[in-house]
């Protein structure tokens, strides 16, 4: 099949890339003019450089395409990033959407984010993809826009497309060059870990939800959403794994948790009386301070989607950074 990607050269981009070419597919990667391609070059797929934003570059770019995965997306929480969420999240998405209509592509799968789904306090009640987003998180300019990008996506059905949508929560494994939550495993191995947060989360293999999308392409049902979670974990247990898999000694901080995410709120709100960049979003620290936790038995059912345990997935993202040289002196 030949399949359109937006994204392929980020984190989640590559595990799907990946994936679609050790399933036979042939992968077109629309990547912005200056991306970093270093990664992407070598799993062979053709590589087109464009802006989401130019709508009738996206439309000659997807052109011959039987199928579309678009993973593009901006992931600020900050509301002074709102015009680069929207450009990248709403109007990126509607360009795929409307070039996909045009193009006459027959099906779209989209990479949103379990921050579109609510959530419930603990393990016992795990959320599912009927959980309604409320309070602080459907406040965020990163859900608002991925909600809005859902919506645009859910309405190419009646434009005869069919579009399935996946809901990734905290990916973990190869290719993390962003640092995303691979940050934490080089925190690990550098002695370095900022904080404890008290929450927990669910983690999923990179690589498993490379291969989620690529079932998407035929097993997942229209109009639909797929959460793709995993093991369950509070943050300090997921740290104690780290250690374990780097075997390496850590000295985790002993700071009030309180006390950094109201430094970082007002190093964000108040630069000129606290300066210096936060370490992490204040955002994304108020939510480290929760526990959300996520139900894929949808996933599992229908997409045969598996979820490993956390010492494989952060076995996958520690041997990945070794190959690539990140715990030498200089990273790639």
């Amino acid at each position: 099949m030949d399949v359109f990607m937006t994204g392929a050269n980020g984190f989640v981009g590559l595990n799907v890339t990946s994936a679609l070419v050790a399933a036979g597919h042939r992968v077109t990667a629309y990547v912005r003019a200056r991306s970093n391609t270093s990664f992407l070059e070598p799993l062979g797929a053709r590589i087109v450089r464009g802006s989401l934003e130019d709508a009738a570059a996206v439309t000659e770019a997807m052109r011959g395409a039987q199928a579309v995965i678009h993973t593009a997306g901006n992931t600020s929480c900050s509301w002074r990033d709102l015009p680069a969420l929207t450009a990248a999240n709403v109007t990126g998405t509607r360009n795929v959407v409307d070039a996909a209509v045009a193009s006459g592509v027959p099906r779209l799968v989209y990479t949103s984010t379990t921050s579109t789904i609510g959530a419930t306090s603990g393990a016992s009640r795990p959320a599912d993809e009927t959980t309604p987003l409320r309070g602080f998180r459907a406040r965020s300019p990163y859900a608002i826009t991925k909600r809005r990008a859902e919506e645009i996506v859910l309405s190419a059905a009646a434009r005869g497309v069919e579009c399935v949508i996946l809901n990734p929560a905290e990916v973990i494994g190869p290719c993390d060059y962003n640092m995303q939550w691979g940050r934490m495993v080089l925190a690990v191995f550098h002695d370095q870990v900022p904080f404890v947060p008290p929450g927990g989360g669910s983690f999923c293999a990179a690589t498993e939800v490379g291969r989620a999308h690529v079932s998407a392409l035929t097993r997942g049902r229209s109009g639909e959403r797929y959460i793709l979670g995993g093991e369950d974990a509070s943050y300090a247990r997921f740290i104690d794994t780290i250690v374990q898999v780097l075997g390496k000694p850590c000295r985790l901080p002993s700071s009030s948790y309180r006390w950094l995410y109201v430094k970082a709120l007002l190093q964000e709100k108040l630069p000129s009386v606290v300066p210096g960049k936060p370490v992490v979003e204040p955002y994304r620290m108020r939510v480290f301070s929760g526990t959300y936790y996520f139900d894929s038995s949808k996933a599992v059912r229908e997409l045969g989607y598996t979820c490993p345990p956390l010492v494989q997935m952060l076995q996958e993202c520690a041997d990945w950074y070794g190959r690539n040289g990140y715990f030498g002196a200089q990273a790639r």
